[in-house]
């Protein structure tokens, strides 16, 4: 779709977009998915983010406590506490879930606030086995999203 803007394979970097994203779209309310093994290597994204608090960034962590999509290795993120490293960065709103329900009274608090809220989603490794892979390349992905950020 032309209103996602997939980094597949970055391990860490679409918070950093949706920061730039989030700070030139002040309109716009921006979801970015992250994984766990994702935002531990790149933590320092999440103290730039905070600082900068952009009231329209909602940045959910998958936690599995692995690096998944390349192969499953694990991660320290199971043992930490994600949502106290988001406060200390800045984050004024951040929630730990651990289930279906649970997630879907965050997601519509995230939706109908204006602030920047972190979403850490505690669940399983596993996926769908029909899940598949983008079909676009990393290429035409930018270039639709551009076209897409920029009204075109």
């Amino acid at each position: 779709m032309k209103e996602d803007f997939l980094t597949v394979g970055s391990m860490g970097h679409s918070s950093s977009i949706a920061l730039g994203i989030a700070l030139n779209k002040p309109d716009k309310k921006i979801w970015c998915i992250d994984g766990d093994g994702a935002a531990l290597m790149h933590m320092g994204a999440m103290a730039v983010i905070g600082i900068n608090c952009p009231e329209n960034l909602v940045h959910i962590i998958v936690n599995n406590g692995a690096h998944e999509t390349v192969g499953g290795m694990p991660t320290v993120a199971d043992k930490i506490d994600i949502t106290s490293i988001a406060k200390a960065c800045g984050y004024p709103h951040a929630i730990s879930v651990e289930s279906f329900e649970s997630l879907d009274l965050a997601l519509n608090e995230a939706k109908n606030v204006n602030e920047l809220c972190l979403i850490e989603v505690k669940c399983s490794i596993g996926a769908r086995e029909n899940l598949g892979r983008p079909t676009t390349t990393a290429l035409e992905n930018k270039q639709n999203f551009m076209k897409y950020i920029n009204g075109v």
